[in-house]
């Protein structure tokens, strides 16, 4: 499975905010400076995860990003398909000769059985246990 860079900066940024989990809000600039990342990309991911409900946002000088439950409750699987969308298993081929259908299907069956797994271990692994020092 490969993940995308945005998927990556989004966990990675909901782990430094696990890890500085104090209550106090974390500006979106500081969360970019810790995970190495451009903060403007990094802004517009930590804005996805608004609109999923896995973070809150506050505006203002005092103001940032901080989870919205416990990092024990959210796991990779909530943040991956709040970037990416659902993990489904579908496979994009246009134009396949006939007669292939019966390759085709168990092609497609294998794929949505492997997607499936993938989701059941991603939804296996939440944000504390890739943070240092949260317990999940």
């Amino acid at each position: 499975m490969r993940l995308g860079r945005a998927s990556a900066y989004a966990v990675l940024a909901l782990t430094h905010l696990a890890e500085h989990a104090d209550g106090a809000p974390i500006q979106g600039r500081d969360i970019a400076a810790a995970c190495a990342v451009p903060p403007g990309h990094l802004l517009k991911i930590l804005q996805q995860l608004v609109r999923a409900q896995l973070i809150s946002s506050e505006r203002g000088p005092s103001g940032g990003f901080a989870l919205r439950k416990p990092a024990n409750e959210i796991t990779l699987l909530d943040v991956i398909e709040a970037i990416d969308g659902p993990i489904c298993g579908d496979l994009l081929m246009r134009n396949v000769g006939s007669g292939k259908g019966p390759a085709l299907d168990r092609l497609e069956q294998a794929c949505r059985e492997v997607a499936e797994f993938a989701r059941m271990r991603l939804a296996q692994t939440a944000i504390a246990d890739l943070a240092a020092g949260v317990r999940s």
